[in-house]
């Protein structure tokens, strides 16, 4: 009988080896590193939940406390964080639909919310009722189809699986990405855009306008992916029927801004009501020479002015470099992201935004390639920052963003 053992595991190695041959290479090459920092995300936020509940004084005087990662600090770690500032507009609009009104900015309203996202959750929510547990769900399987798209997109363009592996590992610590696991746009959004990119380079037009699309009913900075492939379908063979397919890239916004006329007499209330937030347009170099002016202010309410910073010129950098290698629709959608929030005239919540851009993975995969030590040390500084952010959020203090 234990003679047969080893055969048996053998036989099972085999079949579980034939099974995985079967899955796309990157949601196999992204598994890791999703799951490594998700648990790292869960584990901040659990921790910090439960030492939260702790009076200070006690931890000098009971050793008999201690940090666990059960069950129940999980869910509160989770509950916590998940349904609170742009999360919260979302389920209100899932669970009541947008305001009925009038159009004025006497106060804040959900118009400037876009409603793929809280459509889903709201289908996700039907078949137990339970919004919670649905909307992280859904948030995390978006990422992690992301994350899997991104490592084709990667070893796509750079030709490389260790560059692919490596754009993969910066996008899952990215300081901000602890906002992928929760119910809110940014995992879905990501997923649609590198859907697009992708499809686009393997000339499946009508998929990466469907994507589009669907971005573009997530975000406004769908719009983005329009003057983006764009360029990708100039560089090819110019085929006047793909660039037809990218007609339909505009139709989530114009659908939604249809429905805004509808219910408040102005189809650009998801704009003009953005001044409710106190946030108006402004020149973009505005913010940034207010924070080359103040360096020593490296953080404030909202705001981790250094941080933001430091990945602004890193996008900066990386759509420049993009543009070089002619990567063109990855360097436009860069720049168009960079430059949305920078012309509001503050660097607040930067970091975040920048997140959904797939090209400043692909150029850290690239430096990392060239600069081995620089690409780790780039990676530990970013895998700090989002314990730091995360701890912080789960603490109360949302200083990553909105």
């Amino acid at each position: 009988m234990l003679a047969e053992m080893p055969s048996t595991l053998v036989k099972l190695q085999s079949i579980f080896s034939r099974c995985m041959s079967k899955v796309p290479e990157g949601i196999r090459r992204a598994l890791v590193p999703f799951l490594l920092s998700r648990f790292i995300i869960v584990a901040t936020f659990a921790s910090v939940a439960f030492v939260a509940n702790v009076p200070t004084a006690e931890w000098g005087r009971n050793d008999n406390i201690f940090v666990k990662l059960n069950r129940e600090n999980i869910t509160a770690g989770l509950q916590r964080v998940a349904i609170v500032n742009d999360a919260a507009w979302h389920i209100g609009i899932a669970q009541h639909g947008y305001e009925k009104r009038p159009f004025d900015t006497s106060r804040q309203a959900n118009w400037a919310f876009f409603p793929l996202h809280p459509m889903l959750w709201n289908a996700a929510s039907k078949p137990t009722g339970e919004w919670l547990w649905s909307g992280l769900l859904l948030a995390n399987l978006w990422a992690f189809a992301g994350l899997s798209m991104l490592w084709h997109l990667v070893r796509k363009l750079a030709d490389s699986r260790e560059r692919a592996d490596d754009a993969v590992l910066f996008a899952a610590f990215w300081p901000t990405s602890y906002f992928m696991s929760l119910p809110q746009t940014e995992a879905m959004f990501f997923a649609l855009v590198t859907l697009s990119f992708l499809m686009a380079l393997s000339q499946r037009w009508w998929i990466a306008a469907v994507g589009g699309m669907l971005a573009g009913a997530t975000r406004f900075n769908g719009m983005f992916l329009l003057p983006s492939l764009f360029l990708e379908w100039f560089k090819g063979k110019r085929d006047l029927r793909q660039l037809a397919a990218l007609g339909l890239i505009p139709l989530g916004l114009a659908g939604f801004m249809a429905y805004l006329w509808v219910i408040t007499g102005n189809p650009m209330a998801f704009k003009d009501i953005q001044i409710a937030w106190g946030r108006q347009l402004t020149v973009p170099w505005t913010p940034l020479m207010d924070a080359f002016n103040y360096l020593n202010r490296i953080a404030a309410p909202w705001n981790p002015r250094l941080l933001n910073l430091v990945t602004t010129l890193l996008a900066i950098a990386s759509a420049v470099a993009c543009w070089r290698r002619r990567w063109y629709s990855l360097a436009v959608f860069t720049a168009l992201t960079l430059l949305a929030p920078l012309s509001t005239g503050t660097l607040m919540s930067i970091t975040r935004y920048l997140g959904v851009a797939p090209g400043i993975y692909l150029m850290l995969a690239v430096w990392a390639g060239e600069h081995r030590r620089l690409g780790q040390l780039w990676l530990v500084f970013l895998a700090m920052s989002q314990i730091l952010l995360c701890a912080a959020f789960a603490a109360g203090v949302n200083i990553g963003g909105a």
